[in-house]
């Protein structure tokens, strides 16, 4: 066994994922599960691109982010979402501006959608359907 000294911080921060391991496994957890699941489970990205996420947080063109982690976690959803899911016919081109306050004015009022993207997803969804309807009434 080794012994390894570690800052205060380090040390809170294990034992929050010690608690953690400890609740999704049922079972009692170490530091050194802890250390082998961050190990495990851990993807390092180049520090330029931790900078250029940090910054967009920090100039809150981020819009709903508030760590690297929560941003790196969905854009890994969302890549995920987009492999597995339907192909896209086209990308429309939307103005930053215009979306990144479409984003903020989903959050800000709590409209009952994740994001810009969902919002406009739902949208196309609704009027496909009112032309169904349409389309079945002028055929019946």
């Amino acid at each position: 066994m080794k012994t390894l000294r570690i800052q205060d911080e380090t040390h809170e921060k294990l034992t929050s994922l010690v608690g953690e391991l400890t609740a999704q496994s049922g079972k009692m957890q170490t530091y050194a599960d802890a250390i082998t699941k961050m190990l495990e489970s851990s993807v390092i990205l180049p520090d330029g691109l931790l900078s250029e996420i940090s910054e967009l947080i920090k100039s809150g063109k981020a819009v709903g982010y508030t760590t690297v982690t929560d941003f790196v976690r969905d854009a890994v959803r969302r890549r995920i979402e987009e492999i597995k899911g339907e192909e896209f016919y086209v990308n429309v081109p939307i103005p930053r501006e215009e979306y990144e306050l479409l984003n903020r004015a989903i959050e800000e009022t709590g409209a009952p959608f994740k994001n810009a993207d969902d919002y406009i997803r739902k949208h196309i969804h609704d009027k496909i359907e009112e032309y169904e309807r349409f389309k079945r009434e002028v055929e019946g």
